[in-house]
């Protein structure tokens, strides 16, 4: 049977939530306190067990009005934000097999989860993506899990999971916090801002999808991270040894500074002390007057 988990630094107990069920009309994202420095400590989530499968036009959807997992018409398996109720969806992740008409996402016996074309299955082949998690490891739990901050994880019996590097992270950026990688993505009551898998840094409009504003970073060759520096300089630098800065907001010197996604759309590096109606304000995207 499919489960709902609390996913987060411990299992609790099980809760029930929406089943699966065709995709529907998302509710407005509730604002999130920003007088915290972490990430979100826990989420729900929906189970395909072995032997289940995501139907051609089905969805798992952990909390309605969150986010959503469809196994689109087109034989694309995509992560979905919701925005505005019956308004754009922002797509998070994709599995890239549009174009393959009644395609469905299996949770095979073997710990692999397989996108499979219409009328193939374990048997009759047709299989257009895969996570790689078979194996020969006994695994007790095996499961393709989809939680409500957008992660999709893949347990299977082979040594490794698989991640889609798509979970959502606080309003507030701090040095205490963890940095960013590709594919995080964070949200206020009017926009969302994600860290695309291209080093970009990305804010569009919940009303329409539009892109309001960007880095600039696209195209580098070596992965980058976005974080708040100890001196209060945002930086996206690249990985390994020498971390080069590619983009940084220029508030270094200001020891505590945080970064926060506001409900009027804007993007914000605070002093230490400072925050909305406080003042402080040491670098801004300009969006607040986009949304």
């Amino acid at each position: 049977m499919r489960t709902n988990r609390l996913l987060g630094r411990a299992l609790v107990t099980l809760l029930a939530v929406t089943a699966l069920a065709p995709a529907t009309a998302a509710t407005a994202a509730p604002t999130t306190d920003p007088g915290q420095c972490q990430s979100n400590a826990t989420a729900y989530a929906l189970d395909l067990r072995p032997g289940q499968r995501l139907a051609s036009g089905a969805s798992l959807v952990p909390t309605p009005g969150k986010t959503e997992l469809v196994m689109q018409p087109d034989g694309n398996l995509v992560a979905y934000a919701l925005g505005n109720p019956g308004g754009y969806k922002l797509p998070l992740w994709h599995s890239g097999t549009y174009g393959n008409p009644g395609a469905y996402a299996l949770m095979q016996e073997d710990g692999n989860f397989v996108i499979y074309r219409q009328g193939g299955g374990p048997q009759t082949g047709g299989a257009i993506w895969h996570t790689a998690t078979y194996g020969d490891r006994d695994r007790s739990y095996m499961s393709a899990s989809f939680a409500d901050n957008g992660l999709l994880h893949v347990s299977g019996r082979s040594q490794y999971s698989w991640w889609s590097n798509t979970e959502e992270q606080h309003v507030r950026v701090c040095s205490t916090g963890i940095p960013w990688y590709r594919g995080f993505w964070v949200q206020s009551a009017t926009v969302w801002l994600v860290f695309q898998k291209d080093n970009n840094l990305v804010m569009y409009r919940k009303s329409d999808g539009k892109a309001i504003w960007s880095s600039g970073t696209y195209g580098n060759r070596n992965a980058l991270t976005l974080e708040m520096e100890d001196n209060g300089d945002l930086t996206l630098h690249e990985n390994g040894q020498y971390q080069t800065v590619r983009w940084r907001t220029g508030t270094g010197g200001n020891t505590g500074a945080y970064a926060l996604l506001q409900d009027d759309g804007n993007f914000v590096v605070y002093k230490q002390d400072g925050g909305p109606g406080k003042g402080g304000a040491l670098w801004h995207t300009g969006t607040y007057n986009k949304v």
